[in-house]
């Protein structure tokens, strides 16, 4: 069988798959088919030789699709988000590089609008995911991004406690800067301060102290709303 090559787009959607997921498992990883694949129409054969669903315009050996496997070995980061994230993006058009894709006894396809339907096939697609390419040139040479780094992940114990210490030092920070701007304004320069030169924090700098106050309880909110989600 003559040379073959994933096509660009797959193997961009790969190479992200391992950016993020660097200790994953690939022993279910696949890209040409089997003799069994071989043998019936398949995105795994190599498209110029082998038994496929369309023929491209160009002349070059290519593999439309990609099995990987389903154990990234990655916390809080699973294959279920990896497949949904990118049919968030089939569906709203950012993407259009896809077929189908192919989990856990589930299909998505591209000629039925990303509505979810039971997969039947010989493998239930449990232990990897499966990727169909566009035979599009345009579609198929796409390197760009597919914005894997944009999936949410869960929040570990890790990042709870550093987003509890970028609160305590957002509200030290603007402590200080409101019992600073209230010497500015209360002392003059050169002068040396006093309790009672300084007065109240509020006198002086309430304007100053309530902007702050709303920063601070908006972060603590939103932080708040992001704790809230993971539970």
């Amino acid at each position: 069988m003559a040379d073959w090559v994933l096509v660009p787009s797959l193997v961009r959607l790969r190479t992200e798959l391992n950016e993020i997921a660097p200790g994953r498992d690939k022993a279910s990883d696949g890209t040409i088919g089997d003799r069994a694949h071989q043998s019936s129409v398949s995105d795994h054969n190599d498209d110029e030789v082998g038994r496929v669903p369309i023929r491209d315009a160009d002349s070059k050996h290519e593999v439309h699709a990609f099995d990987a496997d389903d154990d990234l070995r990655t916390p809080n980061l699973t294959m279920e988000m990896v497949v949904q994230h990118l049919l968030r993006r089939c569906r709203s058009g950012a993407e259009k590089r896809l077929r189908y894709i192919i989990y856990n006894r589930r299909i998505w396809e591209a000629s039925n609008s990303w509505r979810q339907r039971a997969y039947t096939g010989a493998s239930p697609h449990t232990e990897h995911a499966h990727f169909s390419a566009s035979y599009e040139t345009k579609h198929e040479a796409d390197t760009s991004s597919w914005r894997l780094e944009d999936i949410p992940v869960a929040l570990t114990d890790a990042d709870k406690k550093w987003l509890s210490a970028q609160i305590d030092a957002a509200a030290t920070k603007a402590a200080e800067r409101v019992w600073k701007t209230k010497l500015n304004i209360a002392v003059q320069p050169g002068a040396k301060p006093s309790l009672q030169e300084a007065g109240s924090i509020l006198r002086y700098t309430s304007s100053e102290h309530h902007t702050i106050e709303d920063e601070v309880q908006a972060l603590r909110t939103e932080v708040q709303k992001v704790l809230a989600e993971e539970n």
